[in-house]
């Protein structure tokens, strides 16, 4: 109990500081990923390294599984040959603007000859 408690706390004071930042602004923009994409590991991988790989993901989309705020990926480009990908994140209940910014994004680009 202790331990979920202090999670609990530590969530309600991560949602204010992104409630605090989203008052001044419409939408924060971020990478999806905090590092550039790299290849999957192969099926045959030592476990550690498969779960190693998979919390290397995690730092830039979990806070807003904790918070609750909406937020959407979307790709933004090639890095060395792999996908890169923005992340759109709003306040609560503003889906539309991740919408209407990821909509916008899109149809300023021309993506159909970019193949990973």
């Amino acid at each position: 109990g202790h331990y979920y408690a202090k999670c609990q706390n530590l969530a309600r004071s991560l949602r204010a500081a992104y409630d605090a930042v989203l008052k001044d602004y419409d939408l924060l923009l971020m990478p999806t990923l905090p590092l550039k994409a790299t290849p999957l590991p192969k099926p045959d991988a030592p476990r550690m390294e498969i779960i190693q790989r998979a919390f290397e993901m995690l730092p830039n989309t979990a806070p807003f599984d904790v918070t609750g705020h909406p937020a959407m990926s979307v790709p933004c480009g090639l890095s060395d040959g792999l996908p890169a990908g923005m992340m759109l994140t709003a306040k609560h209940f503003d889906e539309m603007a991740i919408y209407r910014a990821a909509s916008a994004f899109e149809k300023a680009g021309d993506w159909k000859g970019i193949r990973p």
